[in-house]
């Protein structure tokens, strides 16, 4: 996703743009083994966090973010899939 000057925002994991919703599928692999030297786990949720505003306000979408332990209740995961698409088609 680009803001009004062209500049990157950000790559979502997925992206529904009839429903107005970006996915984001996290893992604790990122906020643990992947930290760059002098990083500690809060530095990356706060990055996480900033850009996922950025990607809301640059988009007025919404973004779902989902772990593994979601995928073991497919049902659940896709009804808040679906409810989260309901709301994009309202606004």
């Amino acid at each position: 996703m680009y803001d009004e000057f062209g500049i990157l925002v950000g790559i979502t994991d997925f992206a529904w743009p009839d429903h107005r919703l970006l996915g984001e599928f996290d893992g604790k692999i990122k906020y643990g083994r992947l930290l760059k030297p002098g990083q500690v786990a809060g530095d990356v949720v706060f990055n996480e966090k900033t850009r996922e505003d950025r990607l809301r306000e640059v988009t007025q979408w919404a973004v779902i973010r989902f772990i593994w332990s979601e995928l073991n209740d497919p049902r659940s995961c896709g009804e808040r899939v679906r409810r989260l698409m309901r709301l994009g088609r309202i606004t």
